[in-house]
């Protein structure tokens, strides 16, 4: 049998080696606990990421120099190790993938959102709470990803395939609904507040024959990315509907909605002039069968800088501006852009505080939020130019993806979920 590890970069056997480790040491920790044996690692576990967490659910706290630091390397060491991962399953490595997986970051922000407003009941509100939340997205995108997968290799009628698939995605939603609409009709603050779920129900209902809706506009995805993408929209849309009712309890007077025109439309507007300012060039060489980035089949980058040809001339004289129109790209720029308005009108305007320790001393260092704005910005800026710059191997455009896919999620989830809790009063 061959020895798939042979296929894997040394980076990616070390990130995989690192993240075992982790969960081995995190998990020993937990069982030490669970014997109620006091030692320092339980301890220490408890009182800089466990704790945390499970104060936020009440206090909004849980970020701090240490748990900042781990969360920022282990996401690192997960983008590495995933990327491998994909490419061993041979999954699609296009930026049709991006936008397959972007409905999660509204997921998770919507849900975040939902747990502000304390609309879950014990049961469920810690798993929205930060990082757990994000676990709890990956699972559904495992789920969607793997059924799909394993529908796609058993089908053999193409007619029947779309069937399953749609079938499928249909109840995966309303699992979605069924699980976190009977929390939400249990929670306190809807029952205290007799809060009126008919939006909830309306929409989430709606969401659930979202598939057959959508069908013919998913045609371009492939059986995985057409799962994942409508079950992360439906259950956005279940999320929706849940703040939709509580935006309905709430006196028309503490809504505030200008936010969500400025701190959407503006990272809206620069990611559509990202497009199409690279739109001609992208397309061109993608006539030519390149993307701007990503070296020929069996190249390595050292082959490609020494090398000369006609392709290599086309690549240097459009990528700068083509690199501006893909996807993984534009909406991992957009996403700073974003997280850095919602943060200078959350405090600045609305008195909110910053709760992540990074962002608050960049904060005091200026004096305002409106310098976090403009160092955001400014990281936009390093994200382009690295995709600018950066030459990913053929066999690393899953890592180029999942990259950009970071750097999305870390920007753009908490930087929605801000303006879309000030906007709600919550």
């Amino acid at each position: 049998m061959p020895n798939h590890l042979e296929e894997l970069y040394d980076y990616e056997k070390l990130s995989i080696n690192i993240i075992l480790a982790t969960s081995i040491i995190f998990l020993i920790g937990l069982f030490l606990n669970f014997l109620d044996f006091s030692n320092p690692l339980t301890d220490f576990i408890y009182e800089y990421y466990l704790n945390p967490i499970f104060d936020e659910e009440f206090s909004d706290a849980g970020y701090n120099t240490v748990n900042t630091m781990t969360y920022a390397f282990i996401l690192a060491m997960f983008v590495v190790a995933l990327a491998a991962f994909l490419r061993y399953f041979d999954i699609d490595s296009s930026d049709y993938s991006i936008i397959a997986l972007f409905p999660y970051v509204l997921w998770a922000s919507f849900g975040e959102v939902v747990e502000d407003a304390q609309m879950f009941d014990s049961d469920l509100a810690v798993y929205f709470v930060s990082p757990g939340i994000h676990f709890q997205t990956a699972t559904w995108v495992i789920i969607s990803g793997t059924l799909a997968y394993l529908i796609a290799n058993n089908s053999k009628d193409n007619d029947n395939l779309e069937s399953k698939l749609t079938t499928f995605s249909s109840i995966l939603i309303l699992s979605h609904f069924l699980i976190y609409s009977w929390s939400i009709s249990n929670s306190h603050t809807v029952i205290d507040n007799d809060i009126n779920l008919a939006p909830l129900k309306i929409i989430g209902l709606l969401a659930v024959f979202l598939p057959q809706i959508l069908q013919k506009s998913m045609r371009v995805f492939t059986p995985i990315q057409r799962v994942v993408y409508v079950v992360g929209i439906g259950g956005s849309l279940v999320f929706f509907g849940a703040l939709s009712s509580y935006a309905m309890s709430v006196p028309s007077d503490e809504l505030t909605l200008w936010p969500l025109l400025v701190v959407i439309g503006l990272p809206s507007i620069s990611a559509y002039l990202m497009y199409i300012i690279g739109e001609n060039s992208a397309k061109e060489l993608y006539e030519n069968g390149l993307i701007a980035g990503v070296l020929p089949v069996s190249m390595t980058e050292e082959e490609y800088i020494n090398s000369q040809s006609e392709e290599k001339d086309l690549i240097e004289k459009l990528r700068k501006r083509a690199i501006g129109a893909y996807p993984v790209v534009f909406l991992a720029v957009a996403g700073q852009f974003l997280d850095g308005l919602a943060t200078w009108i959350g405090i600045d305007y609305f008195n909110y505080s910053e709760k992540h320790v990074l962002s608050a001393w960049i904060i005091d260092k200026f004096d305002t939020a409106a310098g976090f704005t403009v160092v955001k910005l400014g990281l936009g800026g390093l994200i382009w130019y690295f995709f600018t710059i950066s030459n990913f191997e053929y066999r690393q455009q899953h890592l180029r993806l999942l990259i950009g896919l970071a750097m999305l999620v870390v920007g753009m989830a908490p930087g929605l979920r801000d303006v879309f809790r000030l906007s709600l009063g919550v």
